[in-house]
C-alpha cells in the first residue's frame, strides 16, 4: 500500500476528537474520527462542495459512515456534542439565511428559463416554482428514517433551490436496520453523484406531476449503534451483510469502538471533573463553531476544488496500489475486494471535505493524504466488523458459560439467533458442537422424559 509515515490526520478532525474523547472519557478514536468525518462532510454537501478532476469530471462531496461501539462508549453523548455545539453555528445560519437566499435566487432561475421556453409571464412562472417549492415541505437538515417517495420529494425540494443536502443519520442501527431497507436502498444508488430516477406515478386532476429537473443531489448518511445488536446472527446480520455485498461496502468508512480502560480505573474523580470541565474544551468549541458559522456563507456556496496534476497521480497510485492489494484475495471475498478496491474513491471525497474547511480552491497534497489516512483505518475497522464471531460461536461460548443446564427454550429465550425451527437450531447445535471441540468446550446433551438438556464445559 502507500506510505503513511508522518502523515497526521485534518487539524479540525484531531482537535474535534480530542474534545469528544475528553467529555466522553474514552480515548479510542476509531469511532469519533469517522463520525467527525460525516459531520465535515455534511456541511460541505450543504455547500454544494464540488471536486474538479480531469479525469473523473465533477465529483460532489459526501459521506457515508458506520461506526460501531459498545453500550456506554458515549456515541450518543458525542453525536450531541458535534451537533449542539460544534456544528450549531453552520446549521443556524445556512438554515434561516443561505438556504432561503439560494432558493430565491435558483426559483427565478427556473421561472426565467420556463418563461422564455413557454413565452409566458415570469412572475407567474416564478409562482408556480415557489409553490412547488412550499408544497414539498419544510426542509429537514437531518432526518432518521424516511420511505423512498419521501426521500424522492425532498430531492425534488433540494433541486428548486440548488441548494442543500439529503442526511440520513440513524441510532441503533442494529435495531432500526430492517424498517429501513426501502430507504437504504435507494441511497445505494445516490452515494455517487446524487442521482436517482424518478418514480412514474399516475398524473390526475388532483396530483398532477411536476416538471422533472435535471440535477444533483449530495447526500449524506451517518448509522451508528452496538455492533451486538446489528452483528446478532439472526435477520438483522443477514440484511446488513446483503447490504455491504451490494455496495455499500465500497460506500462506507467504519468506525470500530473498543473501550479498553474506563477513567475511573486510573484517573480521580477530581481528575475525571478537571477534564471534563477544562477550558480547552471550550476554546476549540468555540473556534470550530465560529468557523463553521462563517462557512456556512452565501459566498461559500457552490464551492469548487480542483485537484491539481501531482495530487491526481498520488490519487492514481492509491488506486492502483489498492486494485492490487483487492487482485490478491481469493474469489470468495468479494465483499472485502470490493471495500479494499473502492479506498481511492472514498478518500478523494473525504479530502474534498477538507479542503472545504480549510477554505481551499484545491485539494491539496496534505487534504489527500490525510484523507487516505482515515480511509486506511477505516479498512482496519471494517476488518473487524466482517471478522465477527459466527452464530455457533457464540451459542457454545453461552453454553460453556451458562452455570446451568440449558433446555431449548431457555436458548431460543435468551439469544436472538437462535432459531425456532427445528433443523435450523439442530444444525445450528451441530456446527457448535463441533466447533467447541476445537475450542476445548465439550457441549454434553442429555434427555429427560423426552426433553433435551445440555451442558458445557471448558
Amino acid at each position: 500500500m502507500i506510505d503513511l509515515t508522518g502523515v497526521t490526520h485534518h487539524r479540525a478532525l484531531s482537535e474535534m476528537v480530542d474534545v469528544l474523547c475528553a467529555k466522553t472519557q474514552n480515548n479510542d478514536r476509531g469511532f469519533f474520527q469517522v463520525e467527525v468525518a460525516y459531520f465535515l462532510s455534511k456541511m460541505a454537501s450543504s455547500q454544494r462542495a464540488t471536486i474538479i478532476t480531469r479525469d473523473r469530471g465533477e465529483i460532489p462531496v459526501n459521506c457515508y459512515a458506520l461506526a460501531l461501539a459498545t453500550s456506554g462508549f458515549g456515541k450518543g453523548h458525542s453525536i450531541s456534542i458535534c451537533e449542539e455545539e460544534f456544528m450549531k453555528g453552520f446549521k443556524s445560519r445556512f438554515m434561516e439565511d443561505t438556504m432561503p437566499t439560494l432558493a430565491e435566487e435558483n426559483l427565478w432561475v427556473i421561472a426565467n428559463e420556463r418563461a422564455a421556453r413557454n413565452g409566458g409571464d415570469q412572475q407567474k412562472e416564478f409562482d408556480k416554482a415557489e409553490r412547488e417549492y412550499n408544497s414539498a415541505g419544510a426542509f429537514p437538515f437531518t432526518f432518521d428514517s424516511g420511505t423512498s417517495p419521501a426521500v424522492k420529494q425532498l430531492r425534488q425540494k433540494l433541486l428548486l433551490a440548488n441548494a442543500g443536502s439529503i442526511n440520513l443519520q440513524i441510532d441503533e442501527i442494529g435495531l432500526n436496520l430492517v424498517g429501513n431497507v426501502e430507504v437504504l436502498t435507494l441511497f445505494l444508488e445516490l452515494y455517487d453523484q446524487g442521482r436517482v430516477k424518478q418514480k412514474l406515478i399516475k398524473n390526475t386532476a388532483d396530483n398532477q406531476r411536476g416538471e422533472e429537473l435535471d440535477g444533483k443531489t449530495p447526500t449524506n448518511m451517518l448509522l451508528f449503534g452496538t455492533p451486538s445488536k446489528l452483528l446478532d446472527g439472526g435477520q438483522t446480520e443477514d440484511q446488513f451483510y446483503s447490504f455491504l455485498d451490494t455496495g455499500y461496502a465500497r460506500r462506507c468508512l467504519f468506525g470500530w469502538g473498543h473501550i479498553s480502560k474506563k477513567a475511573h480505573e486510573t484517573q480521580t474523580p477530581a481528575e475525571i471533573f478537571a477534564n471534563l470541565t477544562t477550558s480547552s474544551n471550550q476554546a476549540v468549541i468555540q473556534k470550530w463553531n465560529a468557523h463553521f458559522h462563517q462557512l456556512a456563507d452565501p459566498a461559500g456556496f457552490d464551492w469548487k476544488m480542483t485537484v491539481e496534476d501531482d495530487v491526481a497521480i498520488r490519487l492514481l497510485e492509491y488506486k492502483i496500489a489498492c486494485e492490487r492489494a483487492a487482485d490478491h484475495l481469493p474469489e470468495h471475498e468479494e465483499i472485502r475486494k470490493a471495500e479494499l478496491s473502492h479506498r481511492y474513491f472514498k478518500a478523494l471525497k473525504l479530502a474534498g471535505a477538507y479542503a472545504f474547511v480549510d477554505a481551499s480552491a484545491e485539494v491539496e497534497m496534505d487534504h489527500l493524504m490525510s484523507a487516505i489516512l482515515l480511509v486506511e483505518e477505516s479498512g482496519s475497522s471494517f476488518q473487524s466488523i466482517l471478522n465477527r464471531e459466527p452464530a455457533y460461536a457464540k451459542l457454545a461460548r453461552y453454553i460453556a458459560e451458562v452455570p446451568h443446564e440449558v433446555t431449548h427454550a431457555d436458548l431460543l429465550e435468551a439469544l436472538p439467533f437462535y432459531k425456532a425451527g427445528n433443523a435450523a437450531r439442530n444444525e445450528l447445535m451441530t456446527l457448535a458442537t463441533a466447533w467447541g471441540y476445537k475450542k476445548h468446550i465439550i457441549i454434553q446433551k442429555s434427555f429427560v422424559d423426552g426433553i433435551e438438556f445440555f451442558n458445557g464445559e471448558k
